[in-house]
């Protein structure tokens, strides 16, 4: 039985996109929690959040630029 090896998102773009979520969605940034998240393609992180109870999905560049913020 082989595992995939999954790259999770460096703690600075994490917190990027927690903030991103926070403005997006009115909630305090510190109620906002990075639950998971994957590199998608080399460029490019997927964030799940938890913004107080609402699970969000961000997607953040390795530059720190947050391509989207969407309810997951």
């Amino acid at each position: 039985m082989s595992r995939t090896k999954v790259e999770t998102a460096p703690a600075d773009l994490q917190l990027l996109c927690a903030d991103a979520a926070a403005k997006a969605s009115g909630v305090d940034s510190t109620k906002i929690l990075p639950v998971s998240s994957s590199k998608i393609d080399p460029q490019t992180y997927q964030v799940e959040l938890d913004a107080g109870g609402k699970k969000t999905s961000c997607l953040v560049d390795t530059e720190g630029n947050v391509k989207s913020v969407q309810p997951a």
